[in-house]
């Protein structure tokens, strides 16, 4: 009834038409709805691109970062702490911010096992806050980060740091 090159192209027409049926479907299911496409909230930014905008920022300060960001929720951990080994004779940025959150975050700094309050700061939400640093002691330093607010479903946090060697 067909010829070998009549079954051949009739394969490929309904390869091709399988696959294009997939496709429009897969771009079908992935479309935004309505519902979704008018509301975006202004104050609703991740934490990618705080990292990017930040990121330039100390960068053109002449810090270097190998841009090992720690991010995480509020709402599993209300209260973020992280150690840093920071030396002498070296300057550091450290960047924190605060996206699609309901309140704001405050980040504090300390050297000396919490003795010595190097700075404390509020960060609004979607945003960051840069943080200059030059120790005058090599040793341990600790970061915290909290919830200004309820923790329920109170958003994401970012850190990460930069360094440069002064001269």
């Amino acid at each position: 009834m067909f010829n070998r090159s009549a079954k051949f192209y009739l394969f490929i027409m309904l390869t091709m038409m399988l696959v294009s049926t997939s496709f429009l479907y897969a771009q079908k299911k992935n479309a935004p709805s309505s519902e979704d496409e008018g509301s975006w909230d202004e104050n609703e930014t991740d934490i990618e691109y705080l990292f990017g905008e930040s990121k330039k920022e100390i960068l053109a300060a002449g810090f270097y970062t190998n841009g090992d960001i720690k991010s995480g929720y509020l709402d599993d951990t209300p209260n973020v702490y992280a150690t840093f080994t920071l030396y002498k004779g070296n300057s550091y940025a450290f960047v924190i911010g605060a996206a699609n959150n309901l309140n704001p975050i405050k980040t504090s700094f300390y050297g000396n096992n919490f003795v010595d309050n190097l700075f404390s700061d509020e960060i609004e939400v979607s945003n960051y806050k840069v943080f200059y640093i030059n120790p005058i002691h090599n040793g341990t330093y600790y970061l915290k980060i909290q919830s200004r607010g309820e923790s329920d479903g109170d958003g994401e946090w970012m850190y990460y740091y930069g360094f440069k060697q002064n001269k």
